[in-house]
């Protein structure tokens, strides 16, 4: 039997199933389950009033004495982070990564709308006579570019890793996952600086969801513990950046 109450930031009212962390309370391990989300004893209270990303399907799941059955128990989590096995350990910052891509996306279409109201001659001055809006818009987008390469480069690292399978080296992980963090803290910051800047010269009714959606999306990675992370991998190779990274 399963009880217990989850939030989740993406998904949660339209999941055919639910992948969440249980606690046994006989032994203490945590196991990894599956709940179908139709399974009785499982509601779901979903999230409309949060700020930004209003499609995403946030919510909190609530479980009340759902059975669970032993095929439902994809695994176990290790009690030592650092055991895990290093294909395994690609898991968290795969997933990581994929919201690196959605950040970018977010700060690429904010410049890109906020470009197409500039060049649509709304100020005093055109565009293109305008040398205080080719600075703003040099550096937006030279901020863009710098994340989009980062991202990139993780991205290749990562699909070679994965295509590695179950023959990953073990220190390799760690390296990956400073290199994701890397990319989240450039991309975050990226579209955070974007999102709001492009509201002081291109004002347009529903822009402001880029800088809306980009604040939910980096709330809960909050960038100092992330470059410490980095710094102690640099600085020692440490492999625990896999764990601090989660």
């Amino acid at each position: 039997m399963l009880n217990g109450r989850r939030r989740v930031d993406t998904a949660v009212d339209a999941a055919d199933q639910i992948v969440v962390d249980a606690a046994c309370a006989v032994t203490g391990d945590v196991l990894i389950v599956r709940i179908p989300s139709g399974a009785r004893g499982v509601s779901v209270q979903p999230a409309p009033g949060r700020l930004g990303q209003r499609v995403a399907g946030a919510g909190e799941i609530v479980l009340d004495r759902v059975t669970v059955t032993p095929g439902q128990v994809l695994g176990h989590r290790p009690h030592d982070e650092e055991s895990t096995a290093p294909f395994t350990a690609l898991a968290g910052p795969a997933l990581r990564l994929a919201l690196c891509h959605v950040g970018l996306g977010i700060a690429e279409g904010a410049l890109g709308e906020a470009r197409d109201l500039s060049r649509g001659g709304r100020a005093h001055r055109l565009p293109g006579e305008d040398p205080d809006l080719f600075l703003a818009y040099g550096e937006l987008a030279s901020a863009a570019q710098a994340a989009g390469a980062v991202v990139d480069r993780a991205t290749a690292v990562m699909a070679r890793a994965l295509d590695t399978g179950e023959q990953l080296d073990a220190e390799e992980p760690a390296g990956i996952a400073a290199l994701v963090a890397t990319a989240e803290t450039v991309t975050s910051k990226a579209a955070l600086h974007i999102t709001a800047r492009v509201l002081e010269f291109a004002d347009a009714p529903g822009l402001d969801r880029f800088w809306r959606n980009a604040r939910v999306l980096t709330a809960q990675q909050p960038v100092a513990q992330r470059l410490r992370s980095i710094g102690e991998h640099y600085l020692n190779g440490s492999p625990r950046a896999v764990a601090a990274f989660r």
